[in-house]
């Protein structure tokens, strides 16, 4: 009886550990193009931020990952917004890793750019969010 009772312990701790962990979580990145630089900005996002996503996409790494455009007006003074979904938090924690692996591997030399201008000289990013769903 007291196995059972272990048992029966055992499993409820596990499926609770295992509710708790299966919220998805996202990453929402608004960023600011700096005022000439969209040409740039557009194809960093999509020669390198959207090939990595890929590719952790195919790998199960991230559960999806969309790019949205919008205009910077005076209440969100950001012109693109970036989101990366992972399955739950565990799949997140290993996310930096993940990306630094792919990266490596993809880009070693560093990431492509469109007119010799680095990320620091076309965008600025505004701020991050961490958001789960319930």
């Amino acid at each position: 009886m007291k196995d059972i009772s272990l048992l029966i312990m055992f499993t409820v701790c596990t499926l609770t550990m295992q509710a708790q962990q299966s919220h998805a979580v996202s990453i929402i990145d608004f960023v600011k193009i700096k005022e000439g630089k969209t040409a740039e900005a557009l194809y960093f996002y999509e020669n390198n931020w959207k090939l990595y996503r890929n590719i952790a996409l195919g790998k199960g790494f991230i559960k999806g990952y969309k790019m949205l455009t919008t205009k910077a007006d005076s209440i969100a003074n950001f012109d693109l917004v970036l989101v990366t979904e992972y399955t739950d938090s565990s799949q997140y924690n290993q996310a930096e890793a993940r990306f630094n692996d792919i990266i490596k591997q993809e880009r070693p030399n560093g990431p492509k750019l469109l007119n010799g201008l680095k990320p620091n000289e076309f965008r600025q990013n505004m701020f991050t969010k961490r958001v789960e769903e319930e």
